[in-house]
């Protein structure tokens, strides 16, 4: 049964609007169009509230809350990451919490820890953008304990891709480089 014919059903027991009256039909089918607007509007609200049952207006309103909006990836993955990081926990500041919290935004990365120092080493081992990198940089400072000193860096490339490159000691020094500059250093 539509709006209009649940109104007209209803209103008829009330014996306000007469059955053959054209203009009050009228009426009452403009009121049941802006209602069955409004509800569909609300099964779309209700259904993007929740990041199991969202979609794209959804996650990208959850996504803003953590960083950039990730409309490039499945809404499946989407979900999975922002479940992952709203269920980070107090608890969750340990290895396996620090790899859940890295997974939520989507860093591709291996850790190694040091534990008789208070150090741990975070290496992306994807390439990321210069805008990436500082919202990485910025979510990792996050989620690390005050205790621990970390460093995150961003070079992709391996000691075999080195070697590969074939250059010598020489060659490389003559770049002059900083320490930041070559942990940087990613696929050309």
């Amino acid at each position: 049964m539509t709006i209009a014919e649940r109104m007209k059903q209803r209103l008829s027991q009330v014996g306000i609007y007469a059955p053959g009256a054209q203009a009050l039909g009228w009426e009452l089918n403009a009121y049941a169009a802006a209602l069955e607007q409004l509800y569909a509007r609300l099964n779309v609200l209700f259904r993007e509230r929740f990041i199991v049952t969202a979609q794209a207006e959804g996650l990208a309103a959850y996504e803003q809350l953590f960083g950039p909006v990730r409309s490039d990836e499945s809404a499946q993955s989407r979900r999975e990451k922002l479940l992952l990081r709203l269920n980070l926990g107090d608890g969750d500041f340990t290895p396996a919490g620090i790899a859940k919290a890295m997974e939520s935004f989507g860093l591709s990365y291996s850790l190694r820890e040091f534990p008789a120092l208070g150090k741990l080493n975070i290496d992306a081992d994807t390439d990321y953008d210069a805008a990436q990198q500082a919202w990485i940089r910025r979510e990792v400072e996050k989620i690390i304990p005050a205790h621990i000193e970390f460093q995150l860096t961003f070079n992709s490339m391996s000691w075999a891709d080195l070697d590969a490159l074939n250059r010598t000691f020489g060659a490389i020094d003559a770049e002059n480089q900083t320490w930041n500059e070559i942990d940087s250093r990613v696929h050309q």
